[in-house]
């Protein structure tokens, strides 16, 4: 899996990152204690004695406050090397530090408390020798927390506070605890309330932990009886307590992602299936096991591409709510895959008995095999993450609310020059690439594409990611696909992709004299060439050829056939695989050959795909072909073709994830205007969580497609093509969800050829069908398992 701390865009992990993680690995392997990180391993809820002892470890180090700021104690880390160093904790079985404290009332303190408060309550949370908990829920406030009751009132120099408390985790283990309460009732509900900080020694608390389905006790209520405290418990200024709830609650939901829990999960679940037997040996080795493995993998690439987004600085607010909803849900579906694993024993009662839950018979846990300690306890504890933090169902209401409301569409990318590539094909396609206008270029396509081709080129689009010696910007694969995105938004029927195909391919395999002919003339649009590999049953197998090339004295014949080969019905030129020595899936012994349209023995039928775009059906018998017709070295296309199918597969993504951005903008926009019993489509909450789901896979796709894209410049072919491959399943199961559902969405409106819904549909199983769809991917993903 790739490395959470890369740095340098496409470079791979950083040597910084790479010292600073070996760094944290050495101080674990000499400070973490043995028996601690066992207990960690398979314990559901951690005790107070080791969370707390393993900050005391950490603040020796200076590291206990990974996020804190260096005039607090913290170690001035970037926010990626704390990931790294959270991820690196979890991996080893370190404790997790109080996280309410640490995370939550910490940076609320120094940011908001006075000074004595900064004095009083920091040192104590830094050096591991208090433990806090969080009273926000009541049991009429849950996610709801402006309609919280509890009330405080002031009392000369003191406040009395009257109310319950309830879900707070580990209360029973805590010192204090932070509580909003109500202090003006008459305010506007968020205006009303106040933060406050309350010692759970004092008269008037109760405190009553609360059994949960694991048979555990780490959740609590808490009721508060006329307790008085001082004056200076309240943090800031009265009334603002819902600022600084939110300013909590923006950090945990970041937080609640839960990248370093789920890929220790993630881990503990193949330990699991190598320890595991099955009817052919290890659960591991059964290959539909490893390929839902793979799924859950991929999901936690995407997941995790997401957090760098949140850390390199998107402006997307609705970001935080994605990652909520898809780190809670991922970490339930491994649990589940993990007590799946485990098969029948999945169901007997196996949990370690110094956590509070109620005594198992020693007979029912002996027969459970040891790795089954606490698995499915966890599982059903974890249930609870859709719920806390603020449940899923609210995420989706803020995100559905947010989209509904919103006017305000564009992605920027990540420098000027992309904003300005984008603007300059957003500006172009709206003037000339309507839906109607796209109906009249299905009608006339040899005007159309001689039309819109010219003008790409024009606009030096099909030299985007070429030299500038032969009449490109010398842009990167992120350049290109910006281009790609905006061209799946409008659903651009010409052949973008595949001549970016072949312009690598030539790029990489040509003699300066064929490359300053063929690829200086495919970029000023004079000539399209494409590249033609795909056989009947390959279904994404790159090295399947089946297409023979036939010595004869220096010349070569060939004989075969090539499907769905993607602007074959436009193109002038094919660069043709096939094979020189070998056979079946051989790598080694394919070779390139350009071909012109009307070579003798040639047959070239076009066909026109689901979504319009066009394509050839090719039939080589006996095609005579010179020495100056062969690209690169004999046998040596497979390499050639590697790097530059994975830079078609990306760009293909990126028309995907523009598609499906379009389809989600286009359903919002007509559950807007749309009424049915007498009310706007909008207004139905299980279509807006509809709505809301569909945003959530857009972003997954988004996400995924940055790392994709990076891994381009990856000289390790193997890693490259696993990232790649990881983005084209990921992309491919978002974006028919994102289809599918938007034509259930548009009820019969959707269903009709008319209207541009079902196009974006059709143009996102198409994308599933070409280059692998995704179960092939998804293999290859689960190959590196």
């Amino acid at each position: 899996m790739a490395d959470i701390g890369a740095a340098g865009r496409g470079a791979g992990p950083s040597p910084a990152f790479a010292a600073f993680r070996a760094e944290v690995r050495a101080f674990l392997k000499d400070n973490l204690p043995r028996e601690m990180a066992q207990r960690t391993r398979s314990a559901v809820h951690p005790t107070r004695q080791d969370t707390l002892g393993w900050t005391a470890i950490l603040a020796r180090k200076g590291w206990s406050v990974p996020g804190w700021p260096v005039a607090h104690g913290g170690p001035g880390w970037s926010a990626r090397q704390r990931l790294v160093f959270e991820e690196e904790l979890m991996m080893a079985g370190a404790p997790v530090v109080n996280i309410q404290g640490v995370s939550l009332v910490g940076p609320v303190i120094y940011t908001f408390g006075s000074q004595a408060q900064q004095q009083r309550y920091l040192p104590d949370i830094r050096e591991g020798r208090s433990f806090w908990s969080q009273g926000f829920s009541e049991p009429e406030s849950g996610s709801d927390l402006a309609s919280l009751r509890t009330r405080a009132v002031r009392d000369g120099e003191a406040w009395i506070i009257n109310g319950q408390k309830i879900w707070t985790s580990q209360a029973m283990l805590a010192d204090m605890i932070f509580c909003l309460v109500r202090t003006d009732p008459e305010a506007k509900p968020q205006r009303g309330i106040s933060f406050l900080l309350v010692p759970l020694d004092i008269p008037g608390i109760t405190v009553r932990p609360i059994e949960t389905i694991d048979e555990a006790k780490s959740l609590c209520e808490i009721f508060f009886d006329n307790v008085r405290v001082p004056a200076d418990a309240l943090v800031g200024e009265v009334g603002r307590g819902w600022d600084y709830a939110k300013f909590l609650l923006s950090n945990e939901r970041v937080a609640t992602a839960e990248v370093p829990r789920n890929k220790r999960n993630l881990a503990v679940l193949k330990e699991l299936a190598r320890a595991e037997p099955d009817a052919a040996g290890r659960l591991i080795d059964n290959a539909d096991f490893r390929r839902r493995i793979a799924e859950l993998e991929i999901d936690l690439l995407a997941l995790q591409a997401g957090v760098e987004r949140a850390l390199d600085g998107d402006e997307d607010l609705l970001l935080p709510s994605v990652l909520k909803l898809c780190g809670c849900e991922l970490m339930q579906s491994i649990l589940q895959l993990q007590v799946e694993t485990l098969g029948s024993y999945g169901a007997v009662y196996n949990m370690q008995s110094d956590t509070g839950a109620v005594g198992a018979p020693p007979s029912a846990s002996a027969t459970a095999p040891a790795h089954a300690l606490d698995v499915t306890a966890e599982f059903l504890f974890r249930r609870a993450a859709t719920i806390y933090g603020g449940s899923n169902e609210i995420q989706k209401n803020i995100i559905a609310t947010n989209l509904l409301r919103t006017q305000n569409r564009s992605r920027s990318p990540h420098t000027e020059e992309q904003r300005l590539l984008r603007d300059s094909a957003a500006g172009f396609l709206a003037r000339a690439y309507s839906f109607e206008a796209r109906k009249a270029m299905l009608r006339d396509r040899p005007t159309a594409f001689r039309t819109n081709w010219k003008a790409f080129a024009k606009m030096g689009w099909l030299g985007a990611g070429h030299a500038e010696d032969v009449g490109g910007l010398g842009g990167t694969p992120h350049d290109t696909a910006v281009l790609a995105e905006e061209f799946g938004r409008a659903l651009v029927l010409e052949p973008f992709a595949a001549a970016g195909l072949a312009g690598r391919v030539l790029d990489l395999a040509a003699v300066p004299q064929q490359r300053a002919g063929l690829l200086a003339s495919l970029v000023a649009g004079k000539d399209l060439t494409v590249v033609a590999h795909d056989e009947p049953g390959a279904r994404g197998r790159l090295s399947f050829v089946s297409t023979r090339a036939t010595p004869s004295g220096d010349r070569y014949r060939l004989h075969g056939r090539k499907c769905v080969v993607l602007g074959g019905d436009d193109a002038g030129r094919f660069i043709i695989s096939a094979r020189t020595a070998g056979a079946g899936d051989d790598e080694a012994g394919i070779s390139l050959f350009v071909i012109g349209r009307d070579a003798p023995g040639l047959s070239c039928t076009p066909v026109r795909l689901v979504d319009g775009r066009g394509a050839a059906e090719l039939v080589l018998d006996g095609v005579d072909v010179g020495p100056d017709s062969l690209l690169g070295p004999i046998g040596g296309g497979a390499g050639l073709m590697a790097p530059a199918i994975a830079e078609a597969t990306m760009l293909a993504c990126a028309d995907a994830v523009g598609a499906m951005d379009q389809a989600l903008w286009i359903t919002c926009d007509y559950l807007k205007v749309r009424k049915q019993f007498g009310s706007a489509l909008a207004d139905f909450q299980a279509l807006r969580h509809r709505l809301a789901d569909m945003y959530v896979e857009v972003e997954k796709a988004r996400s995924i497609l940055r790392p994709g894209l990076e891994a381009l410049s990856f000289s390790d072919g193997e890693a490259r093509q696993r990232a790649v491959s990881a983005a084209k399943a990921q992309i491919a199961r978002s974006g028919f969800f994102v289809g599918a559902q938007a034509i259930q969405l548009h009820g019969g409106m959707g269903m009709t050829e008319a209207y541009a819904v079902g196009h974006y549909f059709k143009r996102l199983c198409v994308f599933d069908m070409l280059l692998g769809n995704a179960g092939y991917h998804t293999a290859i993903h689960a190959g590196g398992i």
